[in-house]
């Protein structure tokens, strides 16, 4: 992994697979037949939509922080970020907290750009093309880079498990039932939305959504059966 630098005290690296972005970003510019403006604006566009995700993940690692929990690194990956915690908050609130903090983060930078856009242009207007064109303007990139933000929140409350908002489902349940019951519900729920995610992935030809629901698929699994073999159940 390589390492880009430390903020917070937390380091941020790069997974070794980070290197098929730049094969993505080459191949859009290939396909689309980008000048090298447009291959410059267009990796900014994805520079920031990974900017993003590393805020999100610090959302995660200081409110784990206020909690006494060490946060060894965060991770970005072609798939998104994962703020490596040395354990998560057993008390249900906590993990809440922690959970829903990162999705707070993109629901913030999202609030910030609708009243940028409402102070500097002409309010809100969604663009209804998938044409990279419309990254040269300058509003029309800030626009897409609010619906970037917006789909991180939304994308990130799926109650997949482990995913943000299965662990938020796992944090509500275990305020009822034991913390290994309520870990159970939130893998059946979460390896259900994978299938989907997966079959989504295959037929709609979205390969990163289908690797997500293999992620989970795998993830929930694992997740439980750790627990369940820790002696943290309660």
């Amino acid at each position: 992994m390589i390492g880009i630098g430390s903020y917070f005290g937390i380091p941020v690296r790069l997974h070794w697979s980070f290197a098929f972005v730049l094969i993505f970003i080459s191949a859009i510019a290939v396909i689309d037949g980008l000048d090298i403006t447009e291959t410059l604006v267009f990796s900014l566009y994805i520079f920031c939509l990974f900017f993003c995700v590393t805020l999100h993940e610090y959302g995660h690692a200081l409110m784990a922080r206020k909690f006494g929990i060490v946060t060894h690194d965060i991770i970005l990956s072609p798939i998104g970020g994962i703020a490596r915690m040395e354990r998560l908050p057993h008390r249900p609130s906590r993990e809440l907290l922690v959970s829903i903090a990162g999705p707070l983060v993109n629901l913030a930078i999202a609030l910030l750009l609708i009243a940028s856009l409402y102070l500097f242009a002409n309010g809100i207007d969604f663009p209804v093309t998938d044409d990279l064109s419309i990254l040269m303007s300058p509003v029309g990139f800030f626009h897409l880079l609010l619906i970037l933000n917006l789909v991180l929140f939304l994308f990130n409350l799926i109650p997949a498990f482990p995913m943000d908002g299965g662990r938020i489902l796992r944090a509500l349940l275990a305020l009822k039932w034991s913390r290994l019951t309520a870990t159970y519900w939130a893998m059946i729920v979460g390896r259900i939305i994978a299938t989907v995610f997966i079959i989504l992935g295959v037929w709609q030809v979205i390969p990163s959504l289908a690797l997500i629901g293999v992620f989970i698929f795998y993830m929930s699994a694992k997740e439980y059966k750790f627990l369940k073999n820790s002696g943290l159940q309660a």
